[in-house]
């Protein structure tokens, strides 16, 4: 069963890249295993496991927040 669950979460994981990667005039995926990476894959695992604090993102900044940078 994790294995399964593993697997969705990476593919909506792979599925949210793809549409942000439209956003980049160029880029590149290249596979890194996770033992040649292992202070990347340490983060993401932490990260994962975080509560996400992100609950909502507009295309435009609120009028508000762009006065204030």
């Amino acid at each position: 069963m994790a294995d399964i669950k593993t697997f969705t979460n990476s593919y909506f994981f792979l599925e949210d890249i793809k549409l942000l990667r439209r956003s980049f005039f160029n880029s590149d995926i290249i596979h890194v295993p996770r033992t040649e990476n292992q202070m990347a894959d340490s983060l993401a695992r932490s990260a994962r496991k975080q509560p996400s604090f992100v609950v909502h993102m507009d295309a435009e900044l609120p009028i508000w927040f762009t006065e204030s940078i």
